[in-house]
């Protein structure tokens, strides 16, 4: 990306990363934002339902890029109760 814009949810996914890794990195926060809501919401912001294998992928995609970006503490899932 030469004008160094992160690109959105819908040119992230129609860029056809070639690997997950690939995908993660590319990933901003306001696209982890958008996965966490429509995972929350059972929809996209366009109101279509997420079936159960984009519930899966939208998890994994959302654990993986706060293991790589954020501190424990702050990943979905952190034990609280400590």
């Amino acid at each position: 990306m030469s004008d160094n814009k992160q690109p959105g949810f819908e040119e992230l996914f129609m860029a056809r990363p070639e690997s997950i890794e690939q995908l993660i990195d590319e990933m901003s926060s306001d696209v982890v934002g958008s996965l966490r809501l429509a995972v929350e919401l059972g929809k996209w912001g366009d109101g279509a339902r997420l079936n159960a294998q984009q519930i899966d992928f939208c998890m994994q995609a959302i654990i993986l890029y706060e293991a790589k970006h954020l501190p424990e503490q702050e990943r979905v899932g952190f034990d609280l109760s400590a």
